[in-house]
């Protein structure tokens, strides 16, 4: 009998990750009795109640979870199910199959379209019916689509940094993750979150942003490539550049013929650009917008500082004006011109 046996077994667990069910063996003409006698001696492994590995089978992480959801239809081999699957992994649990986020996933929640109950503690059904796009197969295993997923886990978890690292694995490599729909289906959540009524696209945001995946995350993560990094220190180096050239072509006239004058803010110039590379190498933590504003405010500080210290050598003179740095089409307010001491007295006196 055991000839006869073996090839069954290892039929059967061809093509279910190893696994076969009591069910599906006694089928096939498999006593109960035969599977005791090779779990004892080593030749199966039982998983769950009438699951059962071959042994020398490689332990697989998902295999309990796969045993549980098999154990659901026994009698059903698991790619006959799989294309029209009656019962279908969701929750944290179908986050473990996508590999994504670090929740734990028993119990195993299941859905179903029916209602179903267990006395199992490692098996939760739902009853919901999933529209196609909400069901993928993953590895043979039927599974919700990671949108259904967060969204599912944003029901029945609540803490959205833990959906976010979801989120934010899903969105790693060549995957796609419909935003638009995810949106749609957080839909009924959003109030729950503190948003409008139905606004699931604000929910969705609030979860980008726990996930790190909003929009202004991914501005610092393209301005970290080193090519667009360099490229954007040149934009800004050589707009400094040339605030730094309006500074002494302004000041020429007044120096007349000044050299060691002229020296003198050559060196005071020189740290500037030292400065403004340091600037924007924050750009990593600060992205576009806030690192420009910083750079006007440094700009205005060292305008001042030149105007203080020209002032002390030559009262009459007065700094030109300098406009602050504009990159693309963000607004660019002038810092105004800066006057010495002596040249304010001269107009109050007017």
């Amino acid at each position: 009998m055991s000839v006869v046996v073996e090839p069954i077994l290892e039929e059967l667990a061809a093509g279910q990750w190893g696994l076969f069910t009591t069910a599906q063996a006694r089928a096939r003409g498999v006593s109960r009795a035969n599977l005791s006698h090779r779990e004892r001696d080593g030749r199966l492994e039982r998983l769950a109640h009438g699951v059962y590995r071959l042994g020398g089978v490689p332990v697989a992480p998902l295999d309990d979870l796969r045993a549980a959801w098999m154990s659901t239809e026994p009698m059903v081999l698991a790619w006959e199910r799989a294309g029209t699957p009656g019962v279908v992994v969701g929750g944290a649990a179908a986050a473990a199959v996508h590999e994504c986020g670090d929740i734990n996933p028993v119990p195993y929640r299941l859905t179903t379209s029916e209602r179903r109950q267990t006395q199992r503690t490692d098996i939760v059904y739902s009853r919901r019916q999933l529209d196609s796009r909400d069901v993928v197969v993953v590895g043979g295993l039927p599974v919700t689509s990671i949108e259904r997923t967060v969204a599912d886990l944003v029901d029945e978890i609540g803490d959205l940094s833990l959906v976010g690292d979801v989120l934010a694995d899903a969105t790693r490599g060549e995957r796609a993750v419909d935003l638009e729909h995810l949106g749609l289906l957080l839909t009924p959540f959003a109030a729950r979150y503190g948003h409008a009524r139905g606004d699931g696209p604000a929910l969705l945001e609030q979860l980008r942003r726990s996930a790190g995946i909003d929009d202004i995350a991914a501005a610092r993560a393209l301005v970290q490539r080193p090519a667009i990094g360099a490229a954007l220190e040149g934009i800004v180096s050589r707009a400094v550049r040339e605030q730094l050239r309006t500074i002494v072509a302004g000041l020429q006239p007044q120096l007349a013929g000044s050299v060691e004058l002229g020296e003198h803010i050559e060196r005071m110039i020189a740290p500037v650009l030292v400065e403004q590379s340091r600037l924007v190498s924050e750009i990593t933590d600060t992205v576009l917008a806030p690192l420009l504003q910083r750079q006007r405010e440094q700009m205005a500080h060292i305008t001042k500082s030149i105007a203080a210290q020209i002032s002390e050598s030559l009262p009459n003179i007065t700094l030109p004006a300098i406009d602050s740095v504009r990159t693309g089409n963000s607004p660019a307010p002038t810092v105004g011109a800066t006057e010495s001491p002596a040249a304010k007295g001269k107009n109050n006196d007017r």
